[in-house]
């Protein structure tokens, strides 16, 4: 929490302040146990200085200002498996994810996945001494599709989730994508130890969403890569060019095109955090629907010349739209396994296990007009 130094506060919103917590603390006894008056004090503090800043304060302020309510905490379950044989990649996957948000509404997603492609790969090995080179490659093309319910509260979430009643209550949401990931790595080992390896991953994907009456198609992008090298005594890794998950969203309903969303998630400023941007445009201004028209007249697969579009458009989200950005402590304890055998071709099992848990721990948006805002109303 902080206090923004504003020139030419005026006295009398600090007076209504201080008046709000001396109501507050006159009626704290009469309304909740001692042991609680702590707590409510210093909740009612923090938004009365909350609101003097003119952060976003309370679900109401969200609302007013076209936020949606935060996700806080998410929670990803799942596994996959993948058979490899002659080359030839064969594999399937399902993951649920719980999301609870700052209004007390729970999402709850089922995606599957499904996978084929191809593996090549070519080493060397000096048995004697244990050393072993080599450099693998593999094209995977995924079709992921899926459903998300929404939930008013926690309860109804896990009574959900207990039941498995995903095929007796209707979806609030369906999704659907089909993409390909390319994947390659070259590296070597002493005695089953890595020496030295890179990796690099460039992913790609389109695909629609339907639900609430809207539907969103999205294109997304991924780029990553890492070197590892390994000293006496120490393993250290340097991570490489990368795009984190990219992602260009249009929105549309019974009457047209109504949104245009920019997305992106990547490392955040300390380890074990991720930061997640998105930046909306509404199309039904006439002023942002004139930016975007070129860019919404193109037709599939997209040209080299869209990415002028695009940057168009971009610069007038920034300018005239509402981005926010919230940052996430992740852990994660996904688990991968896999056997595998080169004769020249490749034969082999992946088999992986999905635990990633998101908490949230900052959040803030700008909103047409405003400098940063915090989001208290998703911090409290």
């Amino acid at each position: 929490m902080h206090l923004r130094d504003r020139a030419g506060q005026a006295t009398a919103e600090y007076a209504a302040l201080l008046a709000l917590v001396a109501a507050a603390l006159a009626g704290a006894g009469a309304l909740i146990g001692l042991h609680t008056i702590g707590d409510a004090v210093a909740a009612t503090v923090r938004t009365g200085i909350c609101i003097v800043a003119g952060d976003v304060c309370r679900a109401s302020d969200a609302e007013a200002a076209g936020l949606e309510p935060c996700t806080t905490g998410e929670r990803a379950l799942g596994g996959g498996f993948t058979l490899t044989v002659a080359s030839i990649r064969l594999g399937s996957g399902e993951e649920w994810t719980a999301a609870t948000r700052s209004d007390g509404s729970v999402l709850v997603t089922r995606s599957r996945r499904r996978s084929g492609g191809g593996a090549v790969g070519v080493g060397v090995q000096a048995s004697p001494l244990g050393l072993e080179f080599g450099v693998k490659g593999k094209l995977d093309f995924t079709v992921d599709a899926g459903s998300a319910w929404e939930f008013p509260d926690a309860a109804s979430a896990v009574r959900f989730l207990k039941a498995r009643d995903e095929d007796r209550v209707p979806p609030t949401w369906r999704f659907g994508e089909a993409g390909a990931l390319l994947t390659g790595t070259a590296g070597a080992k002493v005695g089953g130890a890595t020496l030295t390896g890179v990796e690099a991953t460039a992913e790609a994907a389109a695909g629609a969403r339907v639900g609430h009456g809207h539907k969103t198609l999205y294109v997304r992008a991924k780029l990553d890569s890492r070197a590892t090298a390994w000293m006496p005594g120490d393993r250290r890794t340097a991570y490489g060019p990368s795009t984190g998950d990219v992602m260009t969203e249009i929105t549309s309903d019974a009457h047209g095109v109504r949104e245009i969303a920019f997305r992106t998630a990547r490392r955040g400023p300390r380890p074990g955090q991720l930061t997640e941007w998105v930046a909306r445009l509404d199309l039904r201004d006439p002023a942002n629907r004139a930016v975007a028209e070129p860019l919404l007249s193109r037709r599939l697969p997209w040209p080299p010349g869209v990415l002028s579009d695009l940057r168009a458009v971009a610069v007038r989200t920034a300018q005239a739209g509402t981005v926010e950005r919230a940052v996430y402590a992740v852990r994660d304890e996904s688990q991968e396994f896999e056997v595998a055998a080169r004769l020249g071709i490749a034969f082999g099992i992946d088999a992986d296990k999905i635990d990633v848990d998101k908490r949230l721990v900052a959040a803030s948006a700008w909103t047409p007009g405003s400098q940063e805002r915090v989001r208290e109303d998703c911090l409290m």
